[in-house]
């Protein structure tokens, strides 16, 4: 299947030290999000490798309270931003799947191969 971007936000819409969930093809959930870590922009699906749930405890709460770890609130996981590997909990060494972005025109694009499974 060939790839379609999709635009979630502008680029300036994202702060550092922020994620963001979308839901880029309207499923009624949010099954990828974004963030600014670094000054590095990455995108993940939102699910965490241990069981395949989402990672928020409510919209757009993806990191620990210093930003500094994306945290499965279901679990406890925690997740290197740069990265999206598991460095605590009980997926340790598994990762996060990283999905393709690239800006155009100020705008955030993600690159989806298919639809974006939703997670339990």
């Amino acid at each position: 299947m060939s790839e379609r971007e999709w635009p979630l936000c502008r680029l300036d819409e994202l702060a550092e030290g922020q994620a963001r969930g979308f839901d880029p093809l309207q499923q009624g959930r949010d099954s990828l999000f974004a963030l600014r870590h670094g000054g590095e922009v990455r995108i993940y699906r939102n699910s965490c490798p241990h069981l395949d749930v989402r990672l928020e405890y409510r919209k757009d709460r993806f990191l620990s309270a210093d930003a500094q770890l994306i945290v499965c609130y279901a679990h406890g996981a925690q997740f290197l931003p740069a990265t999206g590997e598991c460095v605590y909990g009980p997926c340790l060494g598994q990762s996060l799947q990283a999905l393709p972005w690239r800006a155009q025109d100020g705008w955030l694009l993600v690159q989806l191969p298919q639809p974006v499974p939703l997670p339990g």
